[in-house]
Formats: C-alpha cells, sequence, structure tokens
C-alpha cells in the first residue's frame, strides 16, 4: 500500500510540457518551415536549369563532331537519333525541366540546305 502511494506521489511531481510551451515550439518550427522550403525549392529549380544547360552543351559538343566528321548537320529527318547511331552520344538526355510537362525532349531543327549541307541549327 506504502509502495502504491509512492507512486501516485511521484506520478503527481512530475515536470511536463506545458500547453503554452508546446505552442511555442510548434509556432517556431512553423516559422522555420516557412523560410527555408522556399529555398529548397528554389536550389532545386536552379540544379534543373543548370542539369539542362549542361545537357545542351554536351549535345551541341556532339553536333559540332558530326559537322566535323561529316561537313554537314544532321538532317531534319535524322535529328539527334543520328547521334546515338553513330555513337556520337550513349543516349539523348532529356530535359530536367521538362519533367511533368509537355516538353520533355530537345527540339532540334536543321537549318537551311547549301549544295546539301546543312550549315546550322537550332537546338531547345
Amino acid at each position: 500500500m506504502f509502495y502504491k502511494l509512492q507512486l501516485l506521489r511521484s506520478k503527481k511531481n512530475e515536470k511536463g510540457f506545458t500547453l503554452i510551451e508546446l505552442i511555442i515550439v510548434i509556432a517556431v518550427l512553423g516559422i522555420l518551415a516557412t523560410l527555408t522550403i522556399p529555398k529548397v525549392i528554389g536550389v532545386k529549380n536552379n540544379a534543373e536549369a543548370a542539369t539542362d544547360e549542361a545537357n545542351k552543351k554536351i549535345i551541341r559538343n556532339a553536333l559540332e563532331r558530326y559537322y566535323a566528321d561529316k561537313a554537314t548537320y544532321p538532317s531534319q529527318e535524322q535529328g539527334l537519333k543520328v547521334l546515338v547511331d553513330e555513337k556520337y552520344l550513349d543516349n539523348i538526355p532529356e530535359k530536367a525541366n521538362g519533367k511533368n510537362k509537355e516538353n520533355q525532349s530537345w527540339t532540334y531543327t536543321a537549318g537551311e540546305s547549301k549544295d546539301g549541307n546543312i550549315e546550322s541549327y537550332t537546338l531547345e
């Protein structure tokens, strides 16, 4: 019996967090989340844009090597697929910014042909 009374008294004397302390902690966590979440989202968007620029440079480099070997850029019909077929690229990377959007792949447009040789292109 005496033992039970001691247990009951010790439970009454235990200290815990008050409701006000818990509300303050939750408010501080909410403020921190409000400040950090937009920065994290911005980092992701910047990383996707940087990835797209790096992939674009890789594709342009492959197009320039193709031009150096063939004295012409790929035709509109061949597109970028010819760079993979002829081993200038392992694969054509998807756009990082294009995920979950309509524009997931690169748009290659061959320029005007002079004497059967294509001397310009656009890559978007």
